[in-house]
């Protein structure tokens, strides 16, 4: 038995993972890659058709589209306002935050200023935005909304009538979705600048579009704020009535409150009696003042003569001019008395009379001493008297002004309220004046930094970079595609499937044998061509087959070949004829023996119309050779089906046929034996018990994989030696484009050893 081969790559370049193989990762690698190249090469040629195909359908229907134009203009919304007065409070300018930039494209995108613009440039009129303008083209009915609405107004028996404002809505509406349609905004990256990109088939009408979009919104801008300040003006004109009439309502009520309560003003919200009251309470304070220092004054005075100081040190008597007047005589005369007395003696008479003066000085610095203390003891007198009085003044005072507090307060209320009124009235009149200076004085919050200009080449279509993108993906999807069929391929195509899909050898594969007439002018069959062609290519890899069954075993070459396969017409019989009659050619004893009981079609191959057969030489124990056919070109031997039986498996599972191979394998080289399907039909599983070797036939891309294996199991189940597959109907020039590693693969350099 043949052990499977491990490992290895499935179809389409993906590794099995059947087991690891001995290469390593590097060998995997490049295993992969060699497998992506096979099978690129392979589906070459649809990888080229699918990209020159959809290239080339893609060009055309660029062509054949109409240029569009794109013109860009740019805005920028300015952060730096123009602020004559102070107008934030009713018309500040916008923040220039990322929130504002993207509301601002909004708006450049709304169908608001769309209208305008199409109002403004007339394009209802334009057959360019108004469908019903433009002239019908034949390629509309390949649209197959032209064919339901067609079909929709034959069904209807009358035509529905439509609204005039109804119909000339929906046309308005069209125009300006046409016209969002080609129109493009976006904010320039993190910056304040705002794109502007319209797209026409005109370029002069899309730089024109682009530019009246941008001063339509710039006119939004402007005429928005001016609608905002005359709203205010109109606001506060009437805002400052109502308050005019509350401000002189107010100050009529204080006034005439005033009044009644006698309440008069002396400025700065005082009463007459709150001013005298005011007045009382210092005067009053000052007196009190004024009374304390007499008394201590005059206290100070008694206590100094009842202790029989010296009064002199007092601040009254100190500052006495009377006394100081005295006291400076005093002293010149007691120097003039000090002379006197030291000149002329004591009891002169000048002496005596200076002692009189000096006695005299001294009584009238006592005297004007106790003046002094009465005029302190008066001055206390005065003060009390003064207290007395003002505190009389003060109660009297404090009696009236109880009585009108309650009106005052009631008037404070009045007046408070007065005030506010005329505050808010002042302040809204402030807030009226500046809005009626700056009415005149918006400017909008954006400006155009670059101008849209007619283009100079058409944006749509880009023929060159259309052209590369569809070359692009169609190679893309021809590659696609060609994996994708590769996957879906099932067939057996290389030595290398062979190996990895069945676990068997690979024997050998025949070459497709190509067309060609004989020496009667009729086309040759293929067990005819290795005759007339026995150096081609076909006859070749027969002989090689023969010799791999006889390396199959060295020592003991097999004999008897069975030949099957898994499906029917898949080039069982052909090979095998073929097989037979190249290994009679070349000098061999063959036998040929047709075992598919139930289609025989060796007999056909030849030419033979056999009156008997295998199924008669089994049953009547006939003589082989009364049964055989000759080859007359070869002198193989043929040993057909004339009639066929209703137990198939029991006749080739016989003794008899067990006798039968036996005796001809000791009377000829090798024994052909051309079966049934093992799928279909469990006759060549019983015969491959009685064969040497077994080839399993595989069609070329033709057979199914699972089908093999599934037959290749069954073949196992009976212990069959299959000696390995015969890949046949091989394309070697298809083979060569992917079959890397196979013979087929150099079939281009070898292929002069062969004469076709």
């Amino acid at each position: 038995m043949n052990e499977p081969v491990k490992g290895g790559t499935s179809k389409g370049g993906i590794p099995s993972h059947d087991g690891t193989g001995s290469d390593g990762g590097d060998g995997f690698l490049e295993l992969d890659l060699m497998a992506l190249y096979r099978t690129l090469r392979k589906r070459l040629g649809l990888i080229v058709s699918v990209t020159l195909g959809l290239t080339a359908l893609v060009m055309v229907v660029v062509l054949q589209q109409t240029p569009l134009y794109t013109a860009e203009t740019q805005v920028l919304l300015d952060r730096q306002k123009m602020q004559v007065t102070d107008m934030e409070a009713v018309m500040s300018g916008m923040t220039a935050d990322s929130a504002t930039v993207d509301s601002e494209v909004e708006i450049l995108r709304s169908r608001a200023l769309a209208a305008r613009v199409v109002e403004r440039l007339n394009l209802m009129q334009d057959p360019e935005f108004n469908g019903r303008l433009r002239e019908p083209s034949v390629l509309r009915w390949l649209d197959p909304r032209v064919w339901i609405a067609e079909g929709l107004k034959i069904v209807q028996a009358e035509p529905v009538p439509q609204n005039e404002d109804l119909r000339a809505r929906a046309e308005l509406n069209g125009v300006i979705n046409a016209l969002l349609g080609r129109l493009t905004v976006s904010r320039q990256r993190l910056t304040y600048v705002i794109n502007i990109a319209f797209v026409s088939e005109n370029p002069d009408k899309a730089a024109r579009i682009a530019n009246e979009i941008a001063e339509t919104y710039i006119l939004d801008q402007l005429e928005a704020k001016f609608d905002a300040t005359r709203q205010a003006n109109d606001w506060l004109s009437r805002r400052l009535d109502e308050l005019r009439r509350q401000v002189q309502d107010s100050e009529r009520a204080v006034e005439l409150y005033r009044s009644e309560q006698g309440l008069e003003s002396l400025g700065a919200g005082v009463t007459v009696g709150e001013q005298q009251l005011s007045e009382l309470n210092a005067q009053l304070i000052l007196a009190r003042t004024s009374l304390a220092e007499a008394r201590a004054k005059y206290e100070r005075a008694q206590q100094i003569r009842r202790s029989g100081g010296t009064i002199e040190s007092m601040a009254d008597v100190v500052q006495s001019t009377t006394i100081s007047n005295l006291r400076q005589k005093q002293a010149e005369l007691a120097r003039e008395l000090a002379n006197l007395a030291s000149r002329y003696g004591a009891r002169h008479p000048e002496v005596v009379n200076a002692e009189a003066q000096r006695r005299d000085i001294e009584r009238q610095i006592s005297a004007e001493i106790s003046r002094i203390i009465g005029s302190l003891q008066n001055n206390v007198a005065v003060a009390e008297t003064r207290v007395a009085s003002l505190e009389d003044s003060l109660r009297e005072i404090r009696g009236e002004t109880g009585e009108s507090g309650q009106a005052v307060v009631q008037l404070r209320e009045l007046e408070r309220e007065a005030a506010a009124n005329r505050a808010v009235y002042e302040s809204f009149l402030n807030r009226f004046k500046e809005t009626s200076q700056q009415q005149d004085l918006q400017v909008p919050d954006s400006r155009v930094i670059s101008a849209a200009t007619p283009p100079t080449g058409p944006s749509h279509p880009r023929k060159s970079r259309s052209a590369l993108l569809a070359l692009v993906l169609s190679g893309m999807l021809g590659v696609g595609l060609a994996f994708l069929l590769e996957h879906l391929d099932n067939g057996l195509e290389t030595a290398r499937d062979v190996e990895e899909a069945l676990g068997l050898p690979h024997l050998v594969s025949l070459p497709l044998v190509p067309t060609e007439k004989g020496p009667d002018g009729k086309p040759l069959k293929i067990h005819d061509y290795i005759l007339h062609k026995p150096l081609s290519a076909f006859s070749e890899s027969l002989r090689s087959l023969r010799s791999a069954l006889q390396l199959s075993n060295v020592d003991i070459p097999p004999k008897v070949i069975l030949f099957t396969s898994a499906l029917p017409t898949e080039g069982k019989t052909t090979t095998s004829t073929s097989f037979a009659r190249a290994a009679a050619a070349s000098g061999l004893n063959v036998v040929i023996i047709d075992c598919d009981l139930r289609h025989p079609s060796v007999h056909k191959t030849f030419g033979l119309k056999p009156e008997l057969g295998l199924v008669e030489l089994l049953a009547d124990r006939l003589d082989p050779y009364d049964v055989m056919a000759t080859d007359e070109k070869t002198g193989l031997r043929i040993l057909p089906l004339a009639k066929g039986t209703s137990n198939p498996p029991d006749i080739l599972a016989s003794a008899q046929m067990k006798l039968l191979l036996d005796r001809l394998r000791g009377e000829f080289d090798l024994v052909v034996l051309d079966s049934a399907p093992v799928l279909p039909v469990s006759d060549s599983r019983v015969l491959s018990r009685l064969a040497d070797e077994t080839v399993f036939v595989a069609r070329w891309s033709m057979t199914p994989r699972d089908a093999a294996q599934a037959a290749i199991r069954e073949l196992r189940l009976f212990d069959a030696e299959i000696a390995g597959v015969a890949l046949v109907a091989v394309d070697m020039t298809k083979q060569a484009k992917y079959g890397y590693g196979d013979t087929g693969y150099y079939y281009g350099k070898y292929s002069r050893y062969y004469v076709n």
